[in-house]
């Protein structure tokens, strides 16, 4: 009895040690400070937004952090004013990739900066018809009114390049992670919200707690466009993949193309994927996340692919 008795302590033990390592071993990316942005608090030393050609844009210092000295440095654009630890600038007109850096002054350390990824979108207004530049968008719906205070349509679209697809949009997601399968050539157009972004990285840190070693999501889908959405054989006008918020998305540690086997009984299906989804679900349950909120579905696997989960930021919490 003693004997069985330390073995149980012994392999409890090993499994706690285990845990704590996995976890301990996860870096969030996160700055020494908080940047906002419109309605959002960006804490990581990579991030990513986009804007329209010439839109000025407010970078605040939150407020737990301004007792420190703060520099701003551009490589393009406008400077407009530094007002009340907030920092006012203008984009280019060009359609493109730009840099902002916001750092700690007298510190070198990686942690005292914030880089920002600023993505000046091509105008939905650009578009000729279907098109934008030769890639087929097709068309958004009306919306109602009802329905404006969950949708919003892209002002603009992204260009992805070929040689940008190693670029981090976040410490731990990279351009080729949002690609829309609609096409393999390049240039595409897609279009993605911040929400999201932030929504990925903070999920992804609360898998790794949960003791769910990842260094990153794969992706099934992330953003479609009407035209591809239809293609595809979806008849709904009001996808969130549609509008930029939603990542269908699976843990793939081996990276096989498949989901890992997260319950460990040797099958790869659904019920893994229930994993992720219950962690997700009590994700939007934390108010700390209250503003990220959104849809939350697991689907099964097919011939095609493994089993995945979808998320969104639609604005409150629904699971299926």
């Amino acid at each position: 009895m003693k004997k069985t008795m330390n073995i149980f302590v012994l392999s409890f033990l090993l499994t706690s040690i285990l845990f704590i390592n996995q976890a301990a071993a996860f870096e969030t990316g996160q700055a020494d400070f908080s940047l906002i942005y419109q309605d959002l608090e960006i804490p990581f030393q990579t991030f990513s937004i986009f804007v329209l050609p010439e839109k000025q844009i407010k970078l605040t210092i939150a407020s737990q952090d301004r007792d420190h000295v703060y520099s701003f440095q551009y490589q393009a654009g406008k400077f407009i004013a530094e007002i009340n630890h907030s920092y006012q600038w203008q984009a280019p007109a060009k359609p493109g990739n730009y840099k902002l850096v916001i750092k700690l002054r007298g510190s070198e350390q990686r942690t005292a900066m914030i880089k920002l990824n600023v993505f000046v979108l091509y105008p939905r207004s650009k578009k000729n018809g279907n098109y934008l530049n030769g890639f087929r968008i097709g068309n958004y719906p009306d919306l109602t009114s009802v329905r404006q205070k969950y949708y919003s349509l892209p002002p603009g679209f992204w260009e992805i390049k070929a040689n940008m697809l190693d670029l981090n949009l976040t410490p731990h997601f990279k351009v080729k992670q949002f690609l829309t399968k609609q096409s393999s050539s390049f240039p595409q157009y897609i279009f993605l919200q911040e929400k999201l972004l932030l929504k990925l990285e903070y999920f992804l840190a609360e898998v790794n707690k949960a003791g769910y070693a990842a260094s990153t999501f794969n992706t099934v889908s992330v953003y479609r466009t009407p035209y591809f959405n239809t293609k595809l054989g979806n008849d709904t006008l009001f996808s969130r993949h549609l509008f930029g918020d939603a990542a269908d998305i699976y843990l793939d540690s081996d990276q096989n193309k498949y989901m890992d086997d997260l319950n460990k009984d040797g099958k790869i299906n659904q019920a893994d994927a229930d994993i992720l989804l219950n962690l997700a679900v009590e994700f939007d349950k934390n108010p700390a996340y209250s503003n990220l909120q959104g849809g939350i579905g697991s689907y099964p696997g097919n011939n095609v692919r493994g089993p995945f989960i979808h998320l969104d930021t639609r604005g409150f919490h629904v699971a299926w």
